[in-house]
């Protein structure tokens, strides 16, 4: 989803930069290039070269981030957080007879040991860089030879919860708080609606009734989780296809990236947040919204791949809520367009008049769509479980 983000720095010094971590011996800077289409971190792939004076063009790759702290606004606990899983899940691999260095990320120590580099006041980290394998997107997802993407990046989504189930204490850091409460984005629609400092609140009258009719859905998950019916797991908290590599010669899902929401939270949350992403029939800021629906094929495929692994590790009750999970996931994202847009387009970056509202729309539609298929996703889930 597309976060305001911070203007890059002109011209930084990546050089100076990356020589700042813990190069390997005999390895030399050679070049860095912008990488990736991210919206939220300045993301560049760096290449190394030996220096052992042959001509052999031996080189090292990685991935050099600047994280973007304004939305990060705790950018040394989110390492923290990063730091702990990708050891532990490289642990998990190693046990299993894997390949850590292509089946997870790992940080390169900064020069003091730390996971990241503090650089004129903007911090720095450095990932391995995972050759042979592809980050797809929605629309591009046929690939991963006789393997579909889709059903991969939910069991990869899936193995990830199950790697980390067993992190030690203490509690990973809560580094968006209520990120994924759904309760607390309505009250953030409710006092939005009630300051109306834009004086928006009269033109999307249709969109704030859709929402209030559903008020009482909006503290299910967090009920249950806060009863203790539910268990706290560790959740990733951006589970879009594109955030899984996948495998070029195998089409096997490979390793979860893009980690800097792991936190505290709902496993069924993240299954919710994949279907959101993946079974949309249309742009997420779609104007026709006769285009705008739910895929019951891609739904099925995220279900299939997704309990394909956590059927060893989730709750009945858990399990029980994953349709009405997919559902509420689209319903707080809806809550958070509409509240962005009633206070000025101050969180989600925009491009034309009215596209948090839009963005509204497509969510909500999408909403209306699962409710009218909300006992066939159910079938879904129980052939599956």
């Amino acid at each position: 989803m597309t976060m305001t983000a911070t203007v890059p720095s002109p011209s930084p010094n990546l050089r100076n930069i990356f020589e700042t971590f813990q190069v390997p011996t005999g390895y030399a800077f050679k070049s860095a290039d912008l990488y990736g289409s991210g919206h939220i971190n300045d993301t560049y792939r760096v290449r190394v070269v030996a220096n052992d004076g042959d001509d052999s063009g031996k080189s090292l790759l990685y991935i050099l981030q600047r994280i973007n702290h304004e939305v990060f606004a705790r950018p040394a606990e989110v390492m923290e957080n990063v730091a702990r899983v990708t050891r532990h899940i490289a642990e998990k691999v190693r046990a299993r007879g894997g390949d850590p260095a292509r089946e997870a990320l790992s940080l390169l120590p900064a020069q003091d040991g730390r996971p990241y580099a503090v650089i004129h006041g903007n911090y720095w980290r450095v990932y391995n860089f995972i050759s042979g394998a592809t980050s797809y997107e929605i629309g591009d997802d046929s690939g991963g030879g006789h393997r579909n993407p889709v059903k991969e990046a939910a069991a990869a989504f899936a193995r990830f919860q199950h790697d980390v189930a067993d992190l030690p204490p203490p509690r990973l850091h809560e580094t968006i708080p209520s990120f994924g409460d759904t309760a607390h984005r309505f009250r953030q629609l409710e006092r939005a609606l009630e300051a109306d400092s834009r004086g928006r609140a009269a033109g999307c009258r249709e969109e704030v009734e859709f929402c209030l009719r559903r008020r009482a859905d909006a503290s299910t998950l967090t009920d249950l989780l806060e009863s203790g019916r539910i268990p706290e797991r560790v959740a990733h908290y951006d589970t879009k296809i594109s955030n899984v590599l996948v495998d070029d010669s195998t089409g096997e899902g490979l390793c979860v990236i893009d980690l800097d929401t792991v936190m505290p939270g709902l496993a069924i949350y993240d299954f919710g947040d994949a279907v959101r992403a993946a079974t949309a029939t249309a742009a997420e800021d779609e104007t026709d919204l006769s285009k705008v629906g739910f895929s019951m094929e891609k739904f099925e495929l995220l279900v299939d791949g997704y309990l394909s692994v956590a059927n060893e590790f989730l709750t009945d009750l858990e399990i029980d809520h994953l349709a009405f999970a997919s559902r509420m996931v689209s319903f707080t994202i809806g809550l958070r367009f509409l509240t962005d847009y009633l206070n000025g387009d101050v969180y989600f970056k925009t491009s034309r008049q009215n596209h948090n509202l839009d963005r509204a729309r497509t969510q909500l539609k999408t909403v209306a769509d699962m409710e009218v298929r909300f006992e066939e996703m159910k079938t879904v889930v129980k052939k599956h479980a």
